[in-house]
């Protein structure tokens, strides 16, 4: 059972952890990576129960740019605009780079 303290938007949420969760399967349970959830959660290296995490960039998918990408070209893969990359992101400029980390809203897969 996933037990929600708190959400303040659909993409993040207090979790409290219950007895047999391991980062792995809280990750798998919502979509992110382990290191989503350590990168969110510094003091964290396990969990155990009880322990309240706090979870992002849910129902989003990473996409790590490659080389002569454009937010047009990955637009495009994603089924999303331009202009919902640059909002999920924080982007003020169309200018991508190689190697640079996305936030793809997963509706659009």
């Amino acid at each position: 059972m996933i037990k929600v303290l708190e959400q303040s938007t659909r993409n993040t949420l207090l979790y409290t952890c219950v007895a047999g969760d391991t980062l792995e399967s809280i990750a798998n349970k919502f979509g992110i990576t382990t290191s989503d959830i350590l990168r969110d959660n510094p003091l964290f290296s396990s969990v155990y129960p009880g322990c309240v995490l706090y979870l992002t960039n849910l129902g989003k998918k990473r996409v790590i740019v490659a080389p002569l990408e454009t937010l047009d070209d990955i637009a495009k893969r994603y089924n999303v605009t331009v202009d919902e990359i640059m909002k999920t992101n924080n982007l003020v400029t169309r200018k991508v780079f190689v190697g640079m980390q996305l936030l793809i809203d997963k509706k659009g897969e």
